[in-house]
């Protein structure tokens, strides 16, 4: 029996990893506004109001940034795009003009 390899397709790992990313960066900001809430709640005597405020104030956040994040990567890939079509135009450029 012949087991076949896989080859690894880079962009689909490039694309995970865009995800990944995105992910850490929301979840990262939630647990930073919940953190910060629930000290103030816990620590200072304040209500859970600031709970509630601080965590929805990190998922704000988190979204902002992370959609942030992947327009910044959208625009970096249509960059990318463009370049590699320009020197792949079909035209023989050997140097004469």
């Amino acid at each position: 029996m012949k087991m076949k390899k896989k080859l690894i397709n880079f962009k689909e790992l490039g694309m995970l990893n865009i995800v990944f990313q995105f992910g850490i960066v929301v979840l990262s900001n939630v647990f930073v506004g919940g953190l910060i809430g629930y000290l103030l709640m816990k620590y200072a005597n304040m209500g859970k109001f600031w709970l509630i405020l601080f965590l929805m104030l990190g998922i704000f956040s988190g979204l902002y940034q992370g959609i942030k994040y992947l327009l910044k990567e959208a625009e970096k890939y249509e960059r990318s795009n463009k370049d590699g079509d320009k020197g792949n135009n079909g035209t023989d450029n050997s140097g004469t003009r």
